[in-house]
């Protein structure tokens, strides 16, 4: 009973100090011929809660740090797997760590070839990410600070 009691406490205190975000980036710039190959995310303040799209032929590492620091990294198996900017829409959950010591931001790369030969890294910043609530359908993209 005791354990019951803790268990709800820690879960009514989490759900208190934390809101729930659908991440995209909607303006990453690739040109035409070029495939997404890999991808590393930053999460400060905040951890995922959900992966709503695994890329099939991908290997993917998410380290939901209990600090409220995450990360997830991934690439491609095979060529075929090789994705396109679409995949980046609503791709992630991530639930927002209220507490006003840490301000929540995302921060990442993707990488990028059109040749299998030459690679490119595209630098992620604050201001690549948009949030959305995954609750309410409809509701538009609200751009990071």
């Amino acid at each position: 009973m005791r354990i019951a009691c803790s268990l709800m406490f820690l879960a009514f205190t989490l759900a208190a100090h934390a809101q729930a975000v659908s991440v995209s980036i909607p303006s990453l710039k690739i040109a035409a011929n070029e495939r997404i190959v890999g991808l590393r995310i930053h999460i400060r303040s905040g951890m995922i809660a959900q992966l709503p799209k695994v890329p099939l032929g991908w290997s993917l590492s998410i380290d939901n740090d209990p600090s409220w620091n995450t990360t997830i990294g991934g690439n491609l198996i095979v060529g075929s797997a090789a994705l396109d900017s679409s995949f980046f829409r609503n791709f992630l959950v991530v639930q927002k760590d209220k507490t006003p010591d840490i301000p929540f931001a995302l921060s990442g790369e993707v990488s990028v070839t059109k040749d299998w030969e030459h690679f490119r890294t595209i630098k992620l910043e604050a201001k690549d990410f948009a949030f959305k609530n995954p609750g309410l359908p409809g509701t538009s993209l609200i751009p990071s600070p």
